[in-house]
C-alpha cells in the first residue's frame, strides 16, 4: 500500500504537471493566434478568427484570475493585443496602433514593470509581416516600438514613484495617529476608535466647562470669596470663560494687574486695591481684596484665575495656596481639552488626506489634480488655497482667494514666493504683520493674510508651480500639518507630471501633427455624434470639404516646406473662422473638413464663401517669396441632402468634385449638382 508520504507526493507531482500543461496550452494558443496574423487569417476569415481569439482570451483570462500569484498575465494581455491587431489589419487603418499607448499606460496601476516592459516589447511583433516580409515603413515601426517601450517604462516609473509617495503619506499619517493615541492614554481613551474619539471630544468640551465651573464654586466656598472668575487667553486677548457671578456684570479691559500677571507669570495678591490707581483688568462691583494667578500649561500661559472680595485683607497665604492648587487642576482640564482638540484636527486631516491620496492616483486631468489639491487642503487645514502654474514662459493663476488688479505679467521678484522658488523649499510665515518681505506682488489682493505657507512644486528638477495657503489666523499651522502639506504637494507634483504626459499622448492621438487641428479619426467620431444630435433635436447639420487648388504645383514650384506652410496657414484660417460649436479637421492630404452643427445649406454656403475669400486673400511667405492659393469647397446638408454619415460625406465629395471641374476657387452645394 505504501507510506502516506508516497501517497501524497504523486498527487503533488500530478498537480505540478497539470499546471505546466495549462501554462503550455496558453502559450501555444497565444502563439498560434499570433502566427495567424502572418498569413492574413483575420482578413480572410474574420468571423472564425475573431471567435477563436476571443475564446483564447477567455481561457487565458480564467487562468490569470484563478492563479494565486496572478500568473499568465503576459499571455492574457498579449491575447488582447493580438485581437486588437487583427482589428487593425481588417480595418486597414494602421494609425489605430496609437491606441496601444493609453492601453499600456492604463495597465501600470495593476501590473509590475516585469509584465509591462515585456508586453510593450511584444506589441510591435503583431506587425512582423509588414516589417520582415513586406519591409514597409521599417523606420516608422522601429520608432513606434521604441516609443512604446519608453512610454511603458516612464508610466511604470511614475506610478511607482506615486505609490511610494502614497506609502510615505500613510506612514506619516500613522505616526500622527500613534502620537494622538499616546496623548490620550492619560485620559483613558486609547481603546476608542476614530468616531468615538470625535464624539468624546464634544462631550469632553461640555464636561470641561462643567468641571471648571465646579472648581470655581469650590474655590469661592473654600476661601470665602465674593467672586471667582476664569479668563481664557487666546492670541492677544482675554475672554471670560467661566465665573461664579453673572457674566453681564463683568467688563473686561485686559489692562493693569491682569496684563502684569500674564507678562511676569507670577501670582498677584493684595488686601487693599485702589482700582482708580491700579486697574485690575476687569470691572465689577467694589473690589478690595484680590488674587490673580496665571494658569500655565507647562511654561505657556493659557488663562488667568481671578478671586476677589469687597472685604479688606480677605485672603492670606493659605487662601492663596488653596487657589494655586485649584489653578493646577484647571490647567489639567485645559490640557485634556487641548488634546481632544488636536485629536479632532488630526483625525479630520487623516480622513481628508486619505481620500486625497486615493483619489489622486486615479486623476489624469491636470485641472482635476489641482482642484483636488486645493479643495482637500482647505478641508484639512482651513485657510484659503492658491496655486500658480508655471508654463515655462511665466506663471498662470489657477486659484487665488482674493482680487487680482490688472492684466500685467506676473512678477514675483522680492516676494516670499520668489524666496521659496529660489530655495526650492517651503516657506511658512506665522504672522505676516511681523514679516518684512512682501508675500504677493502689488496686483494681488488676498481676502485674508495673517499667516501664509508657500510650497514650490518641482519634478525632476523642473518647476511645475507654486501652491500655498493663507489664513486670517496667526500660526494657523503646526509642524505636523506643515509636513502633511509637503506630502500632499509631493504627490501632486508626480500626478501633474503624469497628467501632462497623458495630455501629450492624447493630443498625439487626436490631432494632426502638422496643422494642430483634429485628425481624420476624430473627424469621423465627431460627425457621428453630431448627426445623432441633429436627428434627436431635428436640427440641420452641414458638412464642408475644402480642397486647396493646385496644391501639387505649390510643392513642385516652391518645395514641400512651402506646402506645409500653406497647410498650416489654411488650418489657422479655419480655426479663426469657425464658431466654438463648429469642428474643423484635416481630412487628408490637402483636404480639410468642417462640421457645422445647426446650420442649413444657405448658412453653410455663406460660411463657405467667407472661408474661401479668407483663403484667397491670405499671403504666404516662403523663402522670401510670396504666394497665394485658392480653395474649392463642397457642401452638403443633413437631413435635406443625406440621412446617413456615408451619404453625407459622399455627396459633399461630389459637390467638391463639381466645384473643381467647374473652374475651382468656388463653393458648391450638393443641390446644384443634382
Amino acid at each position: 500500500m505504501g507510506s502516506p508520504l508516497q501517497k501524497i507526493l504523486p498527487r503533488r507531482g500530478d498537480k505540478k504537471r497539470k499546471g505546466y500543461g495549462l501554462k503550455l496550452a496558453a502559450v501555444v494558443l497565444v502563439a498560434a493566434a499570433w502566427a495567424t496574423l502572418l498569413f492574413d487569417i483575420p482578413v480572410r476569415f474574420p468571423r472564425i478568427w475573431f471567435s477563436c481569439t476571443a475564446v483564447i482570451i477567455v481561457y487565458c483570462g480564467v487562468l490569470h484570475l484563478l492563479s494565486k500569484r496572478r500568473e499568465h498575465a503576459i499571455e492574457f494581455l498579449y491575447a488582447i493585443v493580438i485581437l486588437y491587431a487583427g482589428a487593425i489589419h481588417v480595418s486597414g487603418l494602421p494609425w489605430l496602433q496609437l491606441a496601444f499607448f493609453p492601453f499600456i499606460i492604463s495597465l501600470t496601476p495593476f501590473y509590475r514593470l516585469q509584465v509591462i516592459i515585456p508586453l510593450s516589447i511584444l506589441v510591435p511583433f503583431t506587425e512582423l509581416k509588414t516589417l520582415v516580409i513586406a519591409r514597409e515603413n521599417i523606420v516608422g515601426q522601429a520608432a513606434f516600438s521604441l516609443s512604446l517601450v519608453f512610454t511603458a517604462a516612464a508610466a511604470s516609473l511614475i506610478h511607482a514613484m506615486l505609490h511610494r509617495e502614497q506609502e510615505r503619506a500613510v506612514t506619516e499619517l500613522e505616526k500622527i495617529r500613534e502620537g494622538a493615541r499616546d496623548r490620550t492614554r492619560d485620559t483613558e481613551m486609547e481603546s476608542l476608535g476614530s468616531d468615538e474619539i470625535i464624539s468624546h471630544y464634544f462631550a469632553s468640551k461640555i464636561r470641561a466647562d462643567e468641571e471648571i465651573q465646579e472648581i470655581l464654586a469650590a474655590i469661592k466656598h473654600a476661601v470665602f470669596a465674593d467672586g471667582v472668575h476664569f479668563f481664557e487667553y487666546r492670541g492677544e486677548t482675554f475672554s471670560l470663560r467661566n465665573t461664579t457671578e453673572e457674566q453681564e456684570k463683568l467688563i473686561i479691559t485686559g489692562r493693569g494687574i491682569m496684563a502684569q500677571v500674564l507678562r511676569e507669570r507670577k501670582t498677584f495678591a493684595a488686601g487693599e486695591i485702589d482700582e482708580k490707581t491700579t486697574p485690575v483688568g476687569y470691572i465689577r462691583d467694589r473690589i478690595q481684596s484680590l488674587i490673580v494667578m496665571p494658569v500655565l500649561e507647562g511654561a505657556t500661559p493659557v488663562g488667568l484665575l481671578a478671586i476677589d472680595s469687597p472685604r479688606y485683607h480677605a485672603f492670606g497665604d493659605s487662601e492663596r495656596k488653596t487657589a494655586e492648587m485649584f489653578s493646577a487642576q484647571i490647567a489639567k482640564i485645559l490640557e485634556r481639552e487641548r488634546v481632544h482638540t488636536v485629536l479632532k484636527q488630526d483625525i479630520t486631516a487623516l480622513r481628508i488626506i486619505k481620500e486625497f491620496s486615493s483619489g489622486l492616483a486615479a486623476s489624469i486631468r491636470y485641472d482635476i489634480v489641482l482642484q483636488k489639491l486645493c479643495d482637500y487642503a482647505q478641508q484639512a487645514f482651513g485657510g484659503e488655497a492658491f496655486f500658480f502654474a508655471y508654463t515655462g514662459l511665466g506663471f498662470e493663476v489657477k486659484y487665488f482667494p482674493g482680487e487680482i488688479v490688472g492684466e500685467q505679467k506676473i512678477d514675483f521678484s522680492g516676494t516670499l514666493i520668489e524666496l521659496a522658488i529660489d530655495n526650492k523649499h517651503k516657506e511658512y510665515v506665522s504672522d505676516v504683520r511681523q514679516y518684512g518681505m512682501k508675500i504677493f506682488p502689488p496686483l494681488f489682493r488676498p481676502s485674508v493674510s495673517r499667516s501664509v505657507i508657500v510650497v514650490p512644486l518641482f519634478y525632476e528638477g523642473g518647476l511645475l508651480g507654486v501652491f500655498g495657503m493663507i489664513s486670517d489666523q496667526r500660526e494657523f499651522l503646526d509642524s505636523r500639518q506643515i509636513g502633511l502639506i509637503e506630502v500632499m504637494c509631493n504627490q501632486t507634483a508626480i500626478s501633474i507630471a503624469n497628467a501632462r504626459m497623458h495630455e501629450e499622448i492624447e493630443l498625439m492621438a487626436t490631432t494632426d501633427g502638422l496643422t494642430g487641428i483634429f485628425n481624420h479619426r476624430i473627424f469621423q467620431e465627431k460627425l457621428t455624434d453630431e448627426l445623432k444630435r441633429s436627428e434627436r433635436y431635428s436640427t440641420p447639420l452641414s458638412l464642408l470639404l475644402v480642397d486647396i487648388d493646385y496644391f501639387k504645383k505649390v510643392n513642385d514650384v516652391y518645395g514641400h516646406p512651402a506646402g506645409d506652410l500653406v497647410l498650416k496657414g489654411v488650418a489657422k484660417i479655419l480655426k479663426y473662422e469657425v464658431r466654438d460649436v463648429d469642428i474643423a479637421a484635416r481630412y487628408g492630404g490637402e483636404e480639410f473638413a468642417v462640421i457645422l452643427p445647426g446650420t442649413d445649406s444657405r448658412g453653410a454656403k455663406n460660411f463657405a464663401e467667407r472661408l474661401r475669400k479668407a483663403i484667397m486673400t491670405e499671403v504666404f511667405l516662403a523663402d522670401g517669396k510670396t504666394l497665394k492659393v485658392t480653395a474649392s469647397i463642397g457642401i452638403a446638408t443633413a437631413p435635406a441632402d443625406a440621412q446617413t454619415k456615408e451619404n453625407l460625406i459622399e455627396r459633399t465629395d461630389q459637390a467638391l468634385y463639381h466645384a473643381k471641374h467647374q473652374g475651382r476657387n468656388q463653393s458648391v452645394n450638393w443641390g446644384v449638382v443634382q
